[in-house]
């Protein structure tokens, strides 16, 4: 007992730190160039230097986190080309999980309208962390409906990064994107994916679009 308990207790560790500095790059309040200094997340996750390594290790393997030879870790940059680069591969698998989407039942689709329901009304209230909240809630239950595990996992960990960007668009997109998430879900509750597919596919390019307008280099800020 006592060695299962030495094996997997670094493990939950892990993931503990994990959560806390991921959770904390995606929401902005670490910010992209901030230094990751080991002592200090330590004493802020509670936990000790070791897993903290091992998370920022996996953060770095994600692409959040980068490494820099002597003076160590920091958040991972973000750019316009960045930007633009992860939604042209979301819009290629994410319009392909729903073309492989199953037809939809009457009750399914009532299910989702009602996440777009509270998502419109969420978004009246700006309060943005339920608006992303839900809007992954919808997305994700169309594209876990697929059969291929893998379309779910690439998909999930791009989504992982254009999080810090969704939040730039906010402001902006509500209006738009509820039309255009009614539209993909009207095209799947008739039985039409193909349809469907293209609907998302105007859906993430205008979201791109509106990422890349509200988003500003750092020297176009000085």
């Amino acid at each position: 007992m006592a060695v299962s308990t030495v094996q997997t207790e670094p493990i939950s560790l892990v993931d503990r730190v994990l959560d806390f500095v991921r959770d904390r790059i995606l929401s902005g309040e670490y910010e992209p160039g901030a230094r990751l200094r080991l002592q200090p997340l330590a004493e802020e996750s509670g936990a000790s230097l070791i897993p903290v390594r091992e998370a920022l290790r996996i953060l770095e393997a994600e692409r959040l986190v980068e490494t820099i030879p002597n003076r160590g870790a920091r958040v991972a940059g973000i750019s316009r080309e960045d930007m633009e680069d992860l939604y042209r591969v979301r819009v290629l698998l994410e319009t392909q999980a729903v073309r492989e989407s199953p037809p939809m039942t009457e009750e399914e689709a009532k299910e989702f309208a009602e996440i777009l329901d509270q998502l419109k009304e969420a978004a009246k209230a700006g309060d943005d962390t339920l608006v992303l909240k839900l809007h992954r809630q919808y997305h994700f239950g169309i594209y876990e409906r697929t059969s291929s595990r893998w379309l779910a996992t690439l998909i999930d960990l791009l989504w992982k990064h254009t999080e810090r960007y969704q939040r730039l668009s906010l402001p902006f997109r509500h209006y738009a994107a509820d039309h255009q998430h009614r539209d993909v879900l009207e095209a799947l509750s008739n039985g039409d994916p193909g349809t469907a597919a293209e609907a998302l596919r105007v859906h993430l390019e205008t979201t791109a679009r509106l990422v890349g307008d509200a988003y500003q280099q750092p020297s176009e800020q000085e």
